[in-house]
């Protein structure tokens, strides 16, 4: 198992397929001066500890997009990975596949496109979390942030009566929302995992890696485009000044 971050090398993989129904085009569409995808490339390859950085993905356009902006496209994805309902573990396995005896990585970061506000820095300090707290060789780190506990509240409704019913067994009668435990929501940044038997990024030894809600947009739609944009710009422009 590794001990030490400076003996570990971290493949970074970003997926990005075609066909997104919310937002059509989004993993190269303009954000804040540049295409979407660049913001995790750039990322990536400003982060201290990792080695290497492949997109995959099943676009032509996409991965010429990627290679402009320094990511690494070996091969296209299969039309049969690139679907809605495609698990995103059998991606990673993919480009595991078919990089095996070619390049030996001990660590798997996987950044989503989606997620421009993560930068080198989140990446670092996950990486470093990881390894600090990592207890066995399942364990896995998953980003994450606080969101209100009223979700707690949440109910279904049961189909034979038609009468609602808690899903978290909260008394629906007297809700005390001082008193509810606080909940965390994955928020898409970043995931890692052991590389040597990888089976997926949750596990009974996941580690949270919690981040801050403005740095927490998953973009889906228009409107997540367009605050992750404000929010990049006026980095930028502070930045600047």
């Amino acid at each position: 198992m590794i001990d030490n971050v400076s003996d570990a090398s971290v493949l970074a993989i970003i997926p990005a397929r075609s066909g997104s129904k919310g937002l059509p085009g989004k993993n190269i569409i303009n954000c804040a001066g540049k295409p979407l995808i660049a913001w995790s490339i750039d990322a990536a390859l400003g982060s201290k500890y990792v080695t290497e950085v492949i997109v995959t993905t099943d676009s032509d356009k996409i991965a010429g997009v990627a290679k402009k902006y320094g990511g690494r496209v070996p091969f296209l994805r299969g039309a049969d990975l690139a679907k809605d309902d495609s698990s995103i573990t059998d991606v990673v396995k993919d480009v595991l596949d078919n990089i095996k005896g070619k390049v030996k990585y001990d660590l798997v970061i996987l950044l989503q496109p989606t997620s421009p506000l993560r930068t080198a820095k989140h990446i670092d300090n996950a990486i470093d979390m990881f390894l600090k707290d990592k207890n066995s060789v399942s364990s896995t780190l998953v980003s994450v942030y606080k969101t209100d506990s009223k979700c707690l509240l949440a109910f279904g409704i049961n189909n034979n009566s038609n009468n609602i019913y808690s899903h978290f067994g909260i008394d629906l009668t007297n809700p005390r929302r001082q008193d509810f435990p606080q909940t965390y929501a994955p928020n898409g940044a970043i995931y890692i995992s052991l590389i040597d038997g990888f089976d997926g990024f949750y596990s009974e030894s996941t580690i949270p890696f919690i981040m801050d809600e403005d740095v927490s947009i998953d973009i889906d739609y228009k409107c997540d485009l367009e605050k992750a944009t404000a929010l990049l710009l006026g980095k930028i422009n502070h930045d600047v000044v």
